[in-house]
């Protein structure tokens, strides 16, 4: 074979393996393309944002579609009607409470800018500020997520969209922030294999999902970047109790005969709960048989892991975390 074909094929073998490789990470990472949006505002760029680069579906279901472990469903379910028939009734109780009319769409607008002013009972003040980094929403993109949320239950409408000053002005000037940054560079391949070596000092998958592997006894970090600082990814790793996510508090549990349970109830009825314990097993308990309960204030993660890693090890376990966008 002419050599100047040999090396042609080798180059494209080589170009089609990089390829592949970068696919294959890309994948584990759990990383998705972007959709490009339309110009301007619109429903459908709502749409886009609120499953794609805007992250919501990572702790708000609609219906049966995404996840309401963290946050609340925002269609028809166990949580209420729709979004905008909830925000409605929400609307109300808050005018009633500050004095000051509100519409449903400004209890939207609330809900996205500023979070933790009124918290929807049984849900913790961890939604991130959409418009601050990581996410980093600018004017158009949040008016186009209110008019999604408003067309669930309801028609959409631009012109009742008012968003605080502030936010456009934030998002200016944020944009030229230097982020916080650790002071090692890590190891993305070592600190995906650290993530998932069930023998490893983490073994952070046999409790964490990613993408369709791991565990679900913790949260899912398929997206955990592309919604949280590295600042508060690294607080996790090294004091995971301080801030427990909604859904993963841990329980203790007295039977009455006299045996100490703990674990996360993921699930309860009048007659029944189930409780997962630490190692993944389920168990069922019937009420009538448990004596006392109460939420514990610490993690099921070890709050030793600052420990049981190496400094190089801990780096290189950031690092490909904040690859999970």
């Amino acid at each position: 074979m002419n050599p100047w074909i040999k090396v042609s094929v080798f180059v494209l073998v080589l170009v089609a393996l990089f390829v592949w490789a970068g696919e294959v990470v890309s994948r584990a990472s759990g990383s998705t393309r972007r959709v490009p949006l339309a110009e301007g505002t619109s429903v459908a760029n709502g749409e886009i944002i609120f499953w794609g680069p805007g992250k919501c579906h990572t702790c708000h279901a609609v219906g049966t579609q995404g996840s309401s472990v963290r946050g609340p469903n925002l269609g028809n379910s166990p949580d209420g009607d729709q979004m905008m028939i909830r925000a409605a009734s929400r609307a109300r109780d808050r005018s009633a409470t500050l004095g000051v009319e509100l519409t449903a769409t400004d209890y939207l607008v609330e809900s996205l800018v500023a979070p933790g002013i009124h918290l929807v009972p049984g849900f913790k003040d961890e939604m991130p500020i959409v418009y601050r980094p990581p996410i980093h929403l600018d004017s158009d993109e949040l008016t186009s997520v209110v008019l999604y949320l408003q067309s669930l239950g309801g028609e959409p409408d631009a012109a009742a969209i008012t968003l605080p000053p502030d936010v456009r002005l934030s998002h200016v000037a944020s944009s030229g922030e230097i982020p916080w940054e650790p002071y090692l560079d890590g190891d993305t391949l070592r600190g995906r294999e650290l993530f998932f070596d069930p023998e490893g000092p983490g073994r952070c998958a046999g409790c964490h999902r990613v993408g369709g592997e791991g565990g679900d006894i913790g949260p899912e970090l398929t997206a955990v970047a592309g919604t949280r600082t590295i600042q508060s990814i690294v607080e996790s790793l090294v004091a995971p109790s301080a801030s427990i996510p909604t859904g993963y508090e841990t329980e203790l549990i007295e039977t009455t005969d006299g045996r100490i349970l703990d674990g996360l109830v993921r699930r309860e009825t009048p007659d029944s709960l189930w409780l997962t314990t630490a190692l993944g097993d389920e168990r069922a308990l019937a009420v009538e048989h448990i004596a006392r309960r109460r939420t514990q204030e610490t993690s099921f993660m070890p709050e030793d892991l600052i420990d049981v890693l190496s400094v190089r090890e801990l780096h290189d376990l950031i690092a490909y975390l904040r690859t999970l966008e």
